[in-house]
């Protein structure tokens, strides 16, 4: 009797083994696959300070309204970005690139023709890799011509110097240990979180050739920030 018991309790643990088995084949074959591009590995969010500028009632408004002049999209809401767009703020502190984000100062991408909102961006960087967000991630910042409805906008700190162009300027970010190795950090989060693509992470000054831009009123970017050889290399230690 005892052998006969042994017998069955082996096989009850058989049959059990077998329908987990079976069980975890069919969850695998349930499960969607990530859409193409998406990270596989989970990125842990960066120490982030968080540096909200105002951004109410009007000034969604007036992103609604930008947003319907240049992609025929009538909304202030950033949903499922795409794309994340390098910039450097052509200043020596995060405190002066806020307050210009702050004062909400009309801008004219098309010549004589200034427009509201003002400039922003998602974040700012400054030298010491500290992160500052200054707008939700769920709204649209107005950082880059064709980009605004699709893109999360980083800004690097980085003044400029005489004689010295944009590529100068961001080479000492990407020599800048703390301020690179925050930005690289943000970067792959914001990738991990919303499966951007590594592709996908551009510099300003190539905006233009993405596939993501956009703009019904035929401007594009003329930028002199993050070129293709510095993105590159940026995206090479992604």
């Amino acid at each position: 009797m005892a052998r006969l018991t042994r017998i069955a309790l082996a096989a009850a643990a058989a049959l059990a083994l077998c329908a987990s088995l079976s069980a975890a084949l069919l969850l695998g074959a349930l499960v969607a696959p990530l859409h193409a591009g998406a990270t596989t590995a989970s990125a842990p969010r960066p120490p982030i300070t968080v540096k909200l500028i105002p951004f109410g009632a009007t000034r969604k408004a007036q992103m609604a309204d930008y947003s319907q002049r240049h992609y025929h999209q009538h909304t202030w809401k950033l949903t499922a970005p795409k794309a994340v767009v390098l910039h450097h703020t052509a200043g020596a502190n995060w405190q002066s690139a806020w307050w210009t984000f702050a004062n909400n100062t009309a801008y004219s991408s098309i010549p004589g023709k200034p427009e509201k909102p003002g400039v922003s961006a998602h974040f700012i960087i400054d030298k010491d890799g500290t992160i500052y967000q200054c707008v939700p991630l769920s709204v649209r910042a107005r950082h880059a011509i064709g980009m605004n409805w699709s893109s999360i906008g980083i800004e690097f700190v980085q003044e400029g110097k005489s004689g010295k162009d944009g590529h100068w300027m961001d080479r000492q970010i990407l020599a800048r240990t703390a301020q690179a190795n925050a930005g690289l950090r943000l970067v792959r989060y914001l990738q991990a979180r919303f499966g951007i693509k590594k592709r996908d992470v551009v510099g300003h000054a190539t905006a233009n050739a993405s596939p993501y831009f956009t703009d019904f009123t035929g401007i594009k970017n003329a930028a002199g920030d993050w070129f293709a050889a510095e993105a590159r290399a940026f995206r090479a230690r992604l």
